[in-house]
This record gives structure tokens, sequence and C-alpha cells, in this order.
């Protein structure tokens, strides 16, 4: 099998190109996404569902066993860890479809930087996530979220999601970059989704027991979903943020990677 094989441009000038590049083309990948709904609405408007739902008929009978009474601060946080995985696959799926048009093989015979092919949708992917959960975030303050910190709580807590979400976004690019498969893309939030069932998924960690008690402590999402309810119910000179920081560093981090390798691996094979 033949590979393409076209030379780069180095340099400052090829830099600038490619910074210059980044923006429109991010711009365009977020046009991408108003012109998906799926993209856009479908993790925001599942999630949505479900804390209403959650909030409406649990809050009643766990009022109690909350912090503060409320039951939004337990569920809220975890609406937002599923759709920071649920739409993270919105990279993925961007990349996949230009590839499947020829759009992204264009755009590889260019100067600019085959890192910014994979940049621009995961940054469209990233704005795509922010409005997504502080929708989400606007919801809960409609159910009667009163973090104990604040607003710089709730600043803290759309944060967290994003930068949750982002490892996730990667994560698909580099499914996507490799596959060019849309299914294969999916995998990524099949693979996650399980495992909010098995962690402190309707109630503080506290309360489990048994073996769903020693699932939770095994399972990589119960730090970041602990550390996200603490934002909520705890003072900032109470909170064990390390934890669940470090988790969602390290989901970043192996993204990160995994889209750098198949980057390279794609460019040494070809479009």
């Amino acid at each position: 099998m033949s590979t393409i094989t076209t030379p780069r441009p180095t340099g400052p000038r090829a830099a600038a190109k490619s910074w210059a590049a980044l923006g429109p083309l991010t711009a365009r990948s977020l046009k991408s996404c108003l012109r998906t709904p799926s993209l856009l609405l479908s993790p925001l408007l599942t999630s949505a569902f479900f804390m209403i739902i959650y909030e409406g008929q649990l809050s009643s009978v766990s009022a109690a066993a909350t912090p503060g009474g409320r039951y939004i601060d337990v569920v809220l946080p975890l609406c937002l860890l599923t759709t920071a995985f649920t739409g993270g696959a919105t990279a993925g799926q961007l990349l996949v479809r230009d590839i499947g048009s020829g759009y992204h093989a264009r755009l590889w015979l260019t100067p600019v930087g085959r890192w910014v092919l994979v940049t621009a949708p995961v940054l469209a992917g990233v704005v795509v996530l922010a409005a997504q959960a502080a929708a989400l975030t606007g919801l809960g303050l409609l159910l009667g979220l009163d973090p104990v910190s604040g607003a710089p709580a709730v600043l803290a807590l759309v944060a967290a999601a994003i930068l949750l979400g982002t490892g996730f976004l990667l994560l698909a690019a580099a499914v996507g970059l490799h596959t060019g498969n849309s299914s294969a893309v999916g995998s990524v939030t099949l693979v996650f989704f399980p495992l909010s069932f098995f962690t402190a998924t309707f109630v503080p960690r506290d309360l489990l027991g048994g073996w769903m008690a020693h699932a939770a402590d095994i399972n990589p999402l119960t730090p970041p979903l602990e550390a996200m309810r603490s934002l909520l119910t705890a003072p900032w000179n109470e909170q064990n943020l390390l934890p669940g920081t470090l988790v969602a560093l390290t989901i970043l981090v192996a993204g990160a990677a995994a889209a750098h390798l198949t980057l390279i691996r794609r460019t040494r094979t070809g479009v």
C-alpha cells in the first residue's frame, strides 16, 4: 500500500500559519456542531431530563441523608459527569465526518501544521461542553442549588466538568482519527457510561455498603464525582479536591498522548 508523503514547511512562518488557521478551523467545527443538533443538544437534553427526574422522584426520600438536605447537590455533579463523557464524543465525530467527506485529506495537503487538524475540533468540543455544563448548572440553580461557597463554587464546578470533558474529547479524537468510524468513537462513551453506575451514583459515598462500596473505591470516576459534590457542600478549607483533580489530569494526559500517537501514525501511513 502506498503512502502519501508531502513536504512540511518548518520554522516561524509555518508556525504562524498554523496558529492563524486554528481560529477559522475551530469556528468551522463549531458551525458543524450547530448544524448537527445531535452533537449539541443530545447530551444536554439527556442529562437535563435525568436531573429533573432524579430530583423530582428521589429528593424527598434522600434529603435527610444529603448534606444540607438538598438532593440537587448530589445529582447535578452526576449529570455533569455523564455530560462530560457523552459530549466528549463531539471531537471524534467531527473528525470522522471530515475524514469521510475527504475534507480532512485536502487539509492534510496544506501547509498548516497537522496538529491543528486535531486541535480545532477538540477546541470546538470544549466550547460546546462549556455551554452544556453552564446550562445544566443554570438548571440546577432553578431547582434549588445553593452552594456553601457561593458563586465561586459554581464556576469551579463548571470548570471541573470542562477539565474532565477535555480528556474525553481528546480520547474520542484519537479514536476518530485512528478508525474514521463513528461507531468506534461512540465506544468511548460506552466504556465510561457503565462506570457511572458503579459509584456513589444516587447517594453520598459514605452511605454505600457491601460490594457496591468496594466497587466505588476502585472506580476511577469516584474521585472526580466526589470532588464535584464537595465543591457544592463544603467550605473551601474543608474540601479535598486533589484525588479528583489527579484523575481528571490523568485522563487529560492519556487523551493528549493517544491523540499525539494517533496523529504520528496517520502521518506515517498517509490519509
